[in-house]
């Protein structure tokens, strides 16, 4: 009788076994990559595949359009020169706005009609020796910006960018600008 309750434990323990080690496994999750202050972790996406950081820095500013409409600026400056993509890249974020700041919030690219009169939207360059000696500008996309204190801005990008040549790329990752 002893030996019938032995064998009757293991067949039980291994058989729920394999249940036990099955049920315990999850679904890989997706680590979000640490962005330090005043950084950021690009990918780009083109004709080969680059992970690009750097430094970055923002300046916020009020203009005042030729109607005498006023509009919140945020530029934006990625500073790649150690990167493994040595690259630099300005983004300009415009809203109009009656207060000196510019709200959180989703912001798109729009198409740039002038430089002198300012307008609702997300505006850029970038520029890398590696890519060529054509500037790449935003085609589409936007910007995601999660926080603004007058130290930091922190938010996500994401845009297709293209050249005289008919060449694009594809920018998206995180910052924290300072």
């Amino acid at each position: 009788m002893y030996t019938v309750a032995i064998k009757t434990i293991k067949i039980i323990f291994l058989g729920f076994l394999p249940l036990l080690l099955i049920s315990n496994t999850s679904k890989d999750t997706e680590l979000m990559p640490l962005v330090l202050s005043g950084t950021y972790l690009l990918e780009v996406d083109g004709n080969t595949d680059y992970k690009i950081a750097g430094d970055i820095s923002f300046r916020s500013l009020n203009k005042i359009s030729s109607t005498g409409t006023v509009f919140s600026v945020l530029k934006l400056n990625f500073n790649g020169e150690k990167s493994e993509l040595p690259h630099d890249m300005e983004i300009v974020v415009c809203k109009e706005s009656k207060t000196n700041s510019l709200p959180l919030g989703n912001y798109k690219v729009n198409t740039v009609e002038s430089f002198l009169n300012p307008s609702d939207g997300v505006f850029g360059a970038f520029s890398s020796n590696t890519l060529g000696e054509k500037l790449f500008f935003t085609k589409k996309g936007g910007v995601r910006i999660t926080h603004v204190s007058n130290t930091n801005v922190k938010g996500t990008l994401s845009m297709v960018l293209l050249n005289s040549k008919g060449e694009t790329i594809n920018i998206k990752g995180d910052f924290d600008a300072r």
